[in-house]
């Protein structure tokens, strides 16, 4: 079984790799994933008799035992080529994975530099926008300072209650019975009264909520977290600061300023991971804080190398991640992508073709 979750492992950080260098070379990324893990092993055994015939033959025969063995997982793999898994790689993350992955040990100025895509700020001074782009150093430089601002101050998330209505406003003569009121709770459902004979359908669901636990600038102290210990939040409450939408993260707090995240999708993820290769081979490499010291988000050599985890060819060359601290935060960034890649994937209704690995 170790073999094979290690094999199947590799399969994964190699797609993963092959498809970011693709993405460097503004070529298309194309998904796979494993349906079926057959565990495969086979012993062959035979031998070879020479009898010698005749009546000059030699009286002595010779006997070669032989055996083989052929062993290794087979894996069933079929192409995500479907709407379902396309609608999960173009919509934006949501605050429910980006809450998993600061929960993580990753570093958090790696999982906002990864998943972020621009930030904006408006306060008493005027307004701030922040563009993280790997092609543009000065831009990526700025954001990171902003980054590094927002963690500083303890950034993070948390889970509440988010409450929206549920269908439109009913106008009923009498009051809703018990019944109705515990049919409604076991939809999850609950009946408010919103003036005389006036009543709406609520539903409240988990959602996640960005938050600062050490704020030290007004508008961020408006966002702390386990804020007045409140769990409950309306859908368009200013001080949400949750996904209110597409791939806006907004929160404002009245006379002191707003702060607006917007979020990356899967496909933007890839699509940044290249740029970063692509700002390697020009010889930048884009870094982000931790306790180690500035790392690089993701590490990719061009050629030959001895010392690697993942290693890939593509266009003749060969593509590698070297392992250690010079492969920077790569291993944490496979690892936050394939997670995500599997919650788009789907394997129903897609044909399936066979790979056998031999010999492992």
């Amino acid at each position: 079984m170790a073999t094979i979750n290690q094999d199947y492992s590799r399969l994964q950080d190699e797609a993963l790799l092959l498809n970011i260098v693709r993405r460097s070379a503004s070529l298309p990324a194309h998904f796979t994933t494993v349906t079926t893990i057959r565990g495969r092993s086979r012993v062959f055994a035979g031998a070879n008799l020479s009898v010698p015939f005749g009546g000059d033959a030699p009286s002595d025969f010779s006997f070669n035992p032989h055996m083989s063995v052929e062993q290794g997982p087979g894996f069933d793999v079929s192409t995500q080529d479907n709407q379902e898994f396309y609608r999960g790689y173009i919509a934006p993350i949501s605050t429910a994975s980006l809450e998993l992955m600061l929960r993580q040990d990753h570093a958090p100025e790696l999982v906002l530099s990864l998943f972020l895509e621009s930030a904006h700020i408006q306060g008493p001074e005027g307004a701030e926008r922040f563009y993280n782009n790997p092609s543009k150093p000065a831009e990526f430089e700025r954001f990171q300072q902003l980054v590094n601002r927002l963690v500083d101050q303890g950034i993070s998330m948390e889970t509440v209650l988010l409450v929206s209505p549920y269908g439109p406003e009913l106008e009923l003569e009498q009051a809703p019975s018990l019944d109705q009121l515990i049919s409604a709770r076991k939809e999850n459902l609950l009946i408010e009264t919103r003036g005389e004979g006036r009543y709406q359908l609520t539903e409240s669901v988990e959602s996640a909520r960005f938050c600062f636990a050490l704020p030290s600038e007004a508008l961020f102290k408006r966002a702390r977290c386990k804020l007045e210990n409140k769990k409950e939040f309306q859908l368009g409450d200013p001080d949400f600061f949750g996904s209110v939408g597409g791939n806006r993260v907004y929160f404002e707090a009245e006379g002191i300023g707003k702060l607006e995240l917007s979020t990356r999708s899967l496909a933007d993820v890839f699509d940044y991971l290249g740029e970063c290769v692509r700002e390697q081979e020009k010889g930048k490499l884009l870094t982000t804080r931790t306790q180690a010291g500035e790392l690089p988000i993701i590490r990719v050599l061009k050629g030959p190398t001895t010392d690697a985890v993942v290693n890939v060819e593509f266009a003749g060359d060969r593509y590698s991640i070297p392992s250690g601290l010079d492969g920077g935060q790569s291993g944490a960034v496979l690892s936050m992508v394939s997670q995500l890649l599997s919650q788009a994937q789907s394997v129903e209704n897609m044909p399936n073709n066979s790979i056998n690995l031999i010999g492992q």
